[in-house]
Formats: structure tokens, sequence, C-alpha cells
């Protein structure tokens, strides 16, 4: 953990701690402009995500990535795996039930935005972490927020081979009156959620999203893209649309371009810049 979280420091985060209630987990932060509180996927604060935590510093944010889970720099998915499913704080991975991991991360938005003068920040969540975000909506601390792929729960067959479909397909990580109040929140105070996946993801099925879109109304903006190969559609279907998929892909016109350009649009639209 140290030789890593030296290594953080080496590419110019600042590590501070953070506890509520009796969780307590380090937080790295980097740039200037209005904060951006990002959440890691299931392979950890990996190097994917910095760099994309770059990119939002490159567009003129300051982002704060808390590490949820494992050391950081490390992609370590199945390790995590496996200290997820018996982790309290994210409630052993079951779907509709609270997690107490989202009330660290609501007091963590909030103690953000308290240093940063009141401004309101962002909130993105991807994979994992993806529909953390919404409990973030209910305060005031939170002005917008990106739910990109959220692929808890999952099911291996169905991701191997597009078999087993059913109401896990529509389940959450988080619970129903969270949901529900999230796009209260939204609602009441015009706070805009952008949803984003591939077409193709089989982890993170669509339904999962149309449902969070029916709850948002007209504050949510759904987006999905294709891959461009018909390989990777078919068999091995892509899913970290701002991470591993960005890093793979060229510099030419893809999918994983938009769904950045839209992102930062957003949250330049919502944090007034």
């Amino acid at each position: 953990m140290e030789a890593a979280t030296s290594t953080m420091a080496s590419l110019g985060f600042v590590e501070r701690s953070f506890a509520s209630g009796d969780i307590d987990h380090p937080v790295f932060e980097k740039g200037r402009g209005p904060s951006v509180l990002i959440l890691h996927e299931l392979p950890g604060l990996a190097m994917p995500c910095v760099r994309f935590a770059e990119r939002l510093i490159d567009a003129g944010f300051r982002v704060h990535l808390p590490l949820l889970v494992g050391a950081p720099l490390r992609h370590a998915a199945l390790a995590n795996w496996r200290a997820l499913c018996i982790s309290v704080e994210f409630a052993r991975l079951e779907a509709g039930v609270h997690a107490p991991i989202t009330d660290w991360l609501r007091a963590l938005a909030a103690d953000i935005a308290e240093r940063a003068g009141g401004a309101r920040i962002g909130a993105i969540g991807m994979c994992l972490t993806g529909a953390f975000v919404i409990p973030l909506f209910i305060d005031a601390a939170v002005a917008t927020g990106v739910v990109s792929q959220p692929a808890i729960p999952l099911r291996i067959v169905y991701r191997t081979i597009g078999l087993g479909e059913g109401p896990w397909m529509d389940q959450l990580n988080i619970s129903d009156n969270e949901l529900q109040a999230g796009a209260c929140a939204a609602r009441s105070d015009q706070k805009k959620i952008l949803l984003q996946r591939y077409a193709e993801d089989r982890l993170c099925p669509g339904r999962r999203l149309e449902r969070i879109a029916r709850s948002f109304g007209a504050q949510a903006e759904l987006d999905e893209y294709s891959h461009p190969s018909w390989w990777r559609r078919v068999f091995n279907p892509p899913h970290a649309l701002l991470t591993e998929e960005y890093d793979r892909a060229g510099d030419d016109d893809h999918a994983t371009r938009e769904a950045l350009c839209r992102v930062i649009e957003l949250l330049n639209e919502q944090l007034g810049r």
C-alpha cells in the first residue's frame, strides 16, 4: 500500500483520510476548478480510472478519488470481488438494500463541497459504484451526476453467453427508497443525471438504466453507444466506457470520445462553468 500510495503522489495526487461513522478511507485529490467526485470500478483505483481522472483535470476540474477497496493503482478484480462479497460496507453486494458506504460517500460529498467554499460538486460512478451516485442526489452538496454502466448485481453466465435473463436485470445495489429519494430531489432541484452504457454491455443490462431514467423523468439523459467491432459486440461485449475502453480505442471518432465529451459538457453546464 505504501509503495502504491507514493506512486499516486508522484502523479501529483494529494492524499487525505476521511472518516465518517465507522468508515474511514483515503481520498486522492488533484486539479483546480469545480470539484468532481469519481468512484472507481470493481478492478479498483487502477490506472484506467486515474487516466480518466486526468482527462477531467485537463478539462479544468478538481477530482477527488476515494479508495473504496484494494490498493491504489492495482488492478485486482477477483480479489476485490471476493472482499466485497463479505463486506458489510457494501451490503455484501446484495441488490435492493442500503449499503453503508453510500452514507460515507454522502458525508464525503458534503465535506468536499464545504472545503470548496460551499460550491456544489459533481459525482461520477462506474460499474460497481454506478448506482451509488443516486443517493448523493439527496443532498444539496451534489449538483449533478453520471451513472456509467452500473454492473451490480451481475450474472457471469449472462455476461459470458447472454443467457439467464430475469428480474436481476432491473435491480440496483441501492435500496428502492434511495432511488426514489434521489429522483425526487433531482426533480425538485432541477438536477440533471446522465446515464451511459454500451448497447452490447451484458454486465449492465439496458433495463437497469431504463428503470433509473423512468424514476428521474425529464432530469435524466440516457445515452447508449455501440462498439465499432462486430467481434467485440458478439464475443467480448464492451463495458468500461470511460476508462478501459477509452484507453483501448484510437483517437478517431469513437463512442468513448463522445461519451467523455458529454460528461464534460454536463459538468460544465451544471457546475456553473
